[in-house]
């Protein structure tokens, strides 16, 4: 195997962590289809049967997409010419800039997408209100804390 330059080697590495994220993500989408299967099957909670297959889909779809994600990544990591074009790539600024505008209109429209739904919600079912109201609330909260980490870190 060819010798591979210190900034290869680090993206390596940066791709080697990204792996046990996936890895872990697959674990824990797979623990949540078993928790669904059992609690329906063992226990017989009342779910929907639309939701069954909703979340069981959604759960299947997700593992694949990380699965998918992993192998990639292994790839890349085992063939040094693909590793060091795909670090080019991923750290070019203008793909970096790129990233970070198409992020943050993403979050814009999110936020209000949420803010929204909280405001329809309200005339609908408190549930829903409540749920998006929750998940505003926990992406600001999150926002601030990776905010203050990554203040102090970088």
């Amino acid at each position: 195997m060819k010798e591979l330059s210190k900034l290869d080697r680090e993206y390596r590495e940066k791709l080697r962590k990204k792996n046990i994220g996936y890895l872990a993500a697959i674990i824990f989408m797979l623990i949540c289809s078993a928790i669904l299967f059992i609690g329906t099957k063992w226990y017989e909670l009342k779910i929907n049967d639309h939701a069954v297959g909703f979340l069981s889909g959604f759960f299947f779809s997700l593992c694949s997409v990380f699965v998918i994600f992993l192998f990639k990544n292994r790839q890349t990591m085992k063939n040094p010419e693909k590793l060091r074009q795909e670090r080019i790539v991923k750290t070019d600024e203008r793909n970096i800039e790129i990233s970070a505008k198409s992020l943050q209109i993403t979050t814009f429209v999110m936020v209000i997408s949420l803010a929204i739904l909280s405001i329809v919600g309200s005339f609908i079912s408190r549930t829903l209100m409540t749920t998006a109201s929750g998940l505003l609330n926990l992406f600001l909260i999150s926002y601030i804390i990776s905010y203050f980490f990554y203040k102090k870190k970088l």
